[in-house]
């Protein structure tokens, strides 16, 4: 069995089949679309480890309401780029994955720098680029001045 499939019928029982949006044309660049809960997190990710995948890259979306990170997964198969969304709060914490990617180890302290999100368990959560004494979220909407900061569900309907 694909590894894209194996971990379809796997993410299915943990999850539900309402966490998982399929995009069979691929337009979103994507094949699966999956929702998860912090708390969720770390088990979905150990079945994308145990099928094979990598992490290709973690960022984060700035809502009025919530914010939104974006893992992409990948493996080497035709079409088997993943992305598992997770929301939490703008002053929320989530389960870090280094202990299952290592590739997290930089992306997390990436999100944590730029949009604040609180990654527990990370082993070296410290600044990339920005100076030490940074008070401020760059990628956040709430730095300088925004016209267009709206609610996830305005976005996404």
């Amino acid at each position: 069995m694909a590894a894209k499939d194996e971990a379809v019928r796997r993410l299915r029982e943990q999850l539900g089949e309402g966490a998982l949006r399929e995009d069979v044309e691929f337009r979103s660049g994507v094949s699966w679309t999956i929702s998860c809960t912090p708390e969720s997190l770390l088990s979905v990710m150990k079945i994308f480890n145990a099928c094979g995948f990598y992490l290709e890259s973690l960022t984060g979306l700035d809502f009025q309401d919530t914010l939104e990170l974006v893992y992409h997964m990948n493996t080497y198969e035709p079409r088997a780029r993943m992305a598992v969304r997770v929301l939490c709060p703008h002053d929320g914490e989530v389960p870090s994955v280094t202990g299952i990617f290592d590739s997290a180890l930089w992306q997390e302290r990436e999100a944590w720098e730029f949009f604040g999100v609180s990654f527990r368990g990370h082993p070296d959560l410290r600044r990339l680029l920005l100076p030490e004494d940074a008070d401020y979220y760059p990628l956040r909407k709430d730095f300088g001045t925004v016209h267009a900061y709206r609610k996830r569900e305005e976005v996404y309907g």
